[in-house]
């Protein structure tokens, strides 16, 4: 097993034409799990993070990455940017960029400290880490009328990773990383004991003894959702859609709504129920602050990626039509046959695929999009999806925020054609959608990017918690059965906040 930690002569080297260089120290350390490592390096730290990922059939990803303090985080407040200084001034993170709008302040930060990636590092060791919500579409498109806004939360959050912690799960090792910026033309021999220091008060923190935590559930103390939109409306809303669809305004839309639950639970503990109940490609747990200084938590399980970037290739998966799992193999199997069978589901799915196309065009090189793969079924703990790929070369003057840009939101949130869709959303659903159909996720300082689609997610502030779902409406979609749907996939991480809510620790 070779060693990846970094050595003295190694980082003189990187530091050569790199603003930010990660410094390693490699340990052995298979008895930690993520969720522990979290609790004792991060604890109630805010500008912190946990993000894992599960594979089809709940098989575990090799990386998990914990996120143990940031320099800084790119905030909004009221349409305007914030930095919250961790360590690191505005002045030195951003430049004369705090004036920006937020998407053009997130995109200076990136290129400001912009570094070519270290070669065979993980696919995070640092970079900018956090969330966009779904009201940045209107700093893309003209949209005029704007929804009210029900519970206070920033448009977009992205913490500077400072240290990180990398665990392998092939080979039982963790890798703790300290990022050193290297704008200021310092020493490296300082540089470099500056870096030791901070790992080794993170191995020191991960030497401590991992403290037992055993619960029992009593489900009766649970609690239940609340709906923001009563029934009958957003069946009005179904059928209001469907005539802009006979009208010829568009194809397709998606109408959500708003379901609450009180979150008496710590959000960790969400976030460990949620993992367990329903493991998805996307896992994550973000710790945060707002412009005020209060506290709040993102803790998610989505399946979808609105886009990720790799080494100049540009990825998508668009997953539209969907069904409940059966509660027995055959019933699955049944529900498996019908999904592929349904004209309306397929129909769907096709639309959405062209959608996916078409901007993946937008920034990437002349007839290099394809799709490489079509109508896969995925399942997960509540739900089966149809699944496609589209994939192509990003063109050689764009980054990863104008990838962002061009396929935001994703037509599996939105509708066909976007714009009308976006204008008849705000028609038709009470309230902002805050994180709701926004992204979660990391654009790293070398250029890719890796941005979940924020569903099957709650935000946790102020003792409640509130996950958003909806679906995708066409000509012919039952308003009951788009009800019933929409329940189902806001299921997992309702369902992990009343579990969590629940537990009851059990003392030794």
């Amino acid at each position: 097993m070779a060693d990846a930690t970094t050595t003295f002569e190694e980082f003189t080297a990187l530091l050569s034409g790199r603003r930010v260089v990660p410094v390693v120290r490699e340990l052995f350390a298979d008895g930690e799990t993520p969720v522990g490592i979290y609790r004792k390096l991060a604890g109630d730290r805010p500008g912190t993070f946990l993000l894992e990922s599960a594979e089809q059939g709940g098989i575990w990803s090799r990386y998990s990455f914990v996120g143990v303090s940031s320099y800084g985080v790119l905030t909004e407040a009221s349409d305007r940017v914030e930095w919250q200084d961790y360590g690191l001034s505005a002045e030195r993170a951003l430049g004369d960029a705090a004036e920006l709008a937020p998407l053009a302040a997130l995109e200076a930060l990136f290129e400001r400290w912009r570094t070519e990636d270290v070669p065979g590092a993980p696919p995070l060791t640092g970079g900018l880490v956090g969330f966009i919500g779904w009201e940045a579409i209107r700093q893309i498109e003209h949209l005029p009328n704007r929804p009210p806004s029900e519970f206070p939360m920033p448009g977009q959050a992205f913490a500077f990773v400072s240290e990180l912690v990398v665990i392998d799960h092939r080979t039982g090792t963790v890798q703790l990383i300290a990022s050193v910026l290297n704008d200021r033309g310092e020493a490296p021999e300082q540089l470099w004991q500056g870096a030791q220091a901070r790992l080794d008060r993170m191995q020191q923190e991960l030497a401590q003894p991992t403290e037992a935590w055993l619960a029992e559930i009593d489900l009766a103390r649970a609690g239940d959702p609340v709906h923001r939109t009563e029934k009958a409306d957003f069946l009005a809303a179904v059928d209001r859609s469907k005539e802009y669809i006979r009208e010829g305004d568009i194809f397709q839309v998606v109408i959500s709504q708003r379901f609450e639950q009180e979150a008496t639970a710590h959000p960790i503990d969400v976030y460990r129920v949620l993992r367990s109940l329903n493991p998805s490609p996307y896992m994550y747990l973000l710790h945060l602050e707002d412009s005020a200084g209060e506290p709040y938590w993102i803790v998610g399980s989505s399946p979808e990626a609105l886009v990720k970037v790799q080494q100049g290739r540009v990825f998508t998966h668009p997953i539209a039509g969907s069904k409940p799992r059966g509660a027995t193999p055959e019933a699955d199997a049944d529900l498996e046959a019908e999904l592929i069978a349904d004209p309306k589901e397929q129909a769907e799915h096709l639309m959405l695929v062209d959608l996916a196309r078409n901007d993946l065009a937008k920034v990437c090189t002349a007839g290099t999009v394809e799709v490489t793969e079509f109508m896969r079924v995925e399942r997960f703990s509540h739900i089966m999806h149809l699944v496609s790929s589209v994939e192509g070369d990003l063109v050689g003057d764009a980054n990863a925020i104008d990838v962002f840009r061009a396929t935001f939101p994703a037509g599996t949130l939105s509708g066909a054609p976007k714009p009308r869709a976006l204008e008849i959303i705000d028609e038709l659903e009470p309230a902002q959608r805050g994180l709701y159909g926004g992204v979660v996720g990391y654009f790293g300082f070398g250029g890719d990017a890796d941005l979940a689609i924020a569903i099957r997610t709650a935000t946790i502030s102020g003792g409640v918690a509130r996950v958003q779902a909806g679906g995708g409406l066409v000509a012919d979609s039952d308003p009951e059965s788009e009800y019933q749907e929409s329940r189902n996939k806001a299921a997992a991480p309702l369902r992990a906040v009343a579990v969590a809510n629940a537990m009851r620790r059990v003392e030794s």
